[in-house]
């Protein structure tokens, strides 16, 4: 076996061990801790329907927004547009992943996608369960296919952000 097969391999095991350890305990899903002083306002659109299976296509074009007002956060006092473009997640878990988002970006003087991108990958692998992906840039296409109430496209500033889940089958082997 070559060593990207022992790779591919290890890594397929990893995540079979998580599947199976999540459908042993099946824990419910922990609520995220409230934030303090975030509010979402929304204008009324029609919310996507995704499942399993369902093709999501995000553009950084839409014409949904949600703003959130903060005061002094991490120190710098700055405020922060945030725009939710495309959502089919529990409510609970958009605002854990914008109020991360936003946290990140004001932490730094730069955008830096990738500390981003890994973030916010990291908090919801670990609190969420496996499978987490994240996008992060300026400009960017995209066609994805989500689990069910996994998917989250927003902005914050000049960020666009696209948050999504995808379903984790153990591999069979003979």
């Amino acid at each position: 076996m070559d060593p990207a097969q022992e790779e591919l391999e290890r890594r397929s095991r990893y995540l079979s061990s998580l599947v199976r350890r999540t459908r042993l305990h099946d824990p419910p899903q922990p609520e995220p801790e409230p934030e303090p002083e975030l509010k979402v306002e929304r204008k009324p659109a029609a919310e996507p329907s995704g499942g399993e299976g369902k093709a999501v296509k995000a553009e950084a074009k839409d014409n949904r927004e949600a703003k959130v007002k903060g005061g002094a956060a991490s120190g710098e006092g700055r405020k922060v547009a945030v725009r939710v473009r495309a959502a089919d997640m529990p409510l609970p878990l958009q605002r854990r992943a914008i109020w991360i988002a936003r946290e990140v970006v004001l932490s730094t003087p730069r955008l830096e996608s990738k500390r981003l991108a890994l973030a916010l990958k990291k908090e919801f692998d670990t609190t969420y369960g496996p499978a987490w992906h994240c996008i992060v840039g300026t400009s960017f296409g995209s066609y994805v296919t989500h689990s069910l109430g996994g998917f989250l496209y927003f902005s914050v500033d000049k960020a666009y952000i696209l948050l999504f889940r995808t379903a984790v089958e153990p591999l069979s082997h003979p």
